[in-house]
């Protein structure tokens, strides 16, 4: 099943969801397939004697079959061997490259784009350490030392780590990002490993993570990343963060990509979370709904159990993530959150956009999201269907948008560490 959150609806599908099909080629020199039924308008009719898809096909002399419902007629073959164009529906435009079929009524572009996006552009932005010094720690120690001599200066830092930080390297049993500004913490080249330990930003603003692979979090908050108010302008860029998800007891280990309290202007981009319970907490508790206007783009979530985000009160936006696997609920608008929820691609996905656990349900604002595989709905009393509402997304993101068909790919290949030339770049 393929649906796409763009367009007219079809009975018993969510709101703003389509589905369709594309008719198949026909053999040479014989008739081109029809096209597909669906509340999307059906695809076009094969090619005869070789195929209206991107593939291209044998020459051939018959005409090109008839659409389906809504469908149009394919035209003659390529010629033996030759590429075929996009094929045109009346339901959207093929991609000539992969075969998959593009709704119009969707945007977005094709290539990767990994400048800062989001709400942490916002309100003066999010540089980190850029234009400043720059310092190497190759341990848990240094990596620590450089935090606290940061404590005393206005100067702007990168710290660029390598190797393999511990609890035993470092002599504590979190990295705090605590009482400083403008600083970046940055994985040299092919990424820095945290295992066993994880990050805390607390009374810090302009922070920058990135190209760091942090894992098996048992001390500590138990966190790979958390952010705890006070704290503004932090961007998490192209990270893996994991844990374990079966055969451990869901407490065991605790978030991967936490925000609480008073923090704000955050973007969540290109980053791989992976085998957790629990994944992305924004709001600590049923009180906690500060509005923290936080950004989450071209994220890898597979193998999760739940909080994709969970987001307790204010404005998110949610957009091109790719949900893989999800055994229970994916993004979860809570307590008054309202979030712009657009073109993400949930294939297995078990409650890919709801308002759940909160006797005060949050909404979201719905556009072009792609439901894929088994991806489906299971409401319950405590589990709701997400009510309608228009989020604040003041910003300009038009570059980095991405059409929602293609997400699943362009995010597998680029999202995580060891994905950027020069991460210290930006």
């Amino acid at each position: 099943m393929l649906a796409a959150a763009c367009g007219s609806t079809t009975p018993g599908a969510q709101p703003n969801e389509v589905t369709g099909g594309l008719g198949g080629g026909g053999a040479s020199g014989g008739t081109g397939g029809g096209g597909g039924e669906g509340g999307m308008s059906p695809g076009a009719g094969g090619s005869g004697g070789g195929v209206a898809l991107p593939t291209g096909g044998a020459s051939g002399a018959s005409p090109g079959g008839s659409g389906g419902v809504g469908g149009m007629a394919g035209e003659g073959g390529a010629g033996s061997g030759g590429a075929g164009g996009e094929g045109v529906s009346d339901s959207g435009v093929v991609d000539g490259d992969s075969g998959t079929e593009l709704d119009p009524s969707c945007t977005g572009g094709e290539q990767p784009d990994f400048a800062l996006s989001g709400w942490a552009t916002q309100s003066g932005g999010t540089t980190g350490g850029k234009g400043g010094a720059m310092v190497q720690a190759t341990s848990g120690a240094e990596l620590v030392q450089a935090l606290e001599d940061k404590q005393d200066s206005a100067t702007p830092l990168t710290i660029l780590v390598s190797g393999v930080i511990t609890v035993a390297s470092a002599g504590v049993d979190k990295i705090e990002v605590k009482d400083v500004s403008d600083v970046s913490i940055i994985g040299a080249g092919q990424g820095a490993e945290l295992d066993g330990i994880g990050i805390k930003i607390v009374r810090a603003s302009n922070i920058v993570i990135r190209n760091l692979r942090i894992h098996h979090v048992e001390s500590g908050d138990k966190d790979a990343i958390s952010i705890e108010g006070p704290a503004d302008h932090i961007w998490i860029d192209h990270c893996e963060l994991y844990a374990q998800y079966e055969g451990v007891d869901k407490d065991f280990y605790d978030g991967l990509l936490d925000a609480k309290a008073e923090s704000e202007y955050i973007t969540y981009s290109w980053n791989y979370l992976h085998d957790s319970w629990k994944a992305a907490l924004v709001g600590s508790s049923e009180d906690d709904t500060f509005d923290r206007k936080l950004t989450a783009h071209h994220n890898w979530f597979h193998n999760v159990n739940s909080r994709l985000p969970l987001f307790r009160g204010g404005n998110g936006h949610v957009f091109n993530n790719y949900y893989l696997d999800i055994a229970d609920t994916g993004i979860n608008a809570r307590i008054d959150a309202c979030l712009r929820i657009e073109g993400n691609y949930f294939e297995n996905a078990q409650n890919p956009y709801v308002s759940a656990f909160s006797d005060v349900l949050g909404g979201g604002e719905l556009s072009c999201n792609v439901l894929a595989g088994s991806t489906a709905f299971a409401y319950a009393d405590d589990v709701q269907e997400l009510p309608s509402c228009t989020a604040s997304v003041p910003y300009d993101y038009d570059a980095v948008l991405t059409h929602p068909e293609r997400v699943p790919a362009l995010v597998m290949a680029n999202a995580g560490v060891g994905k950027l030339d020069d991460p210290t770049a930006f």
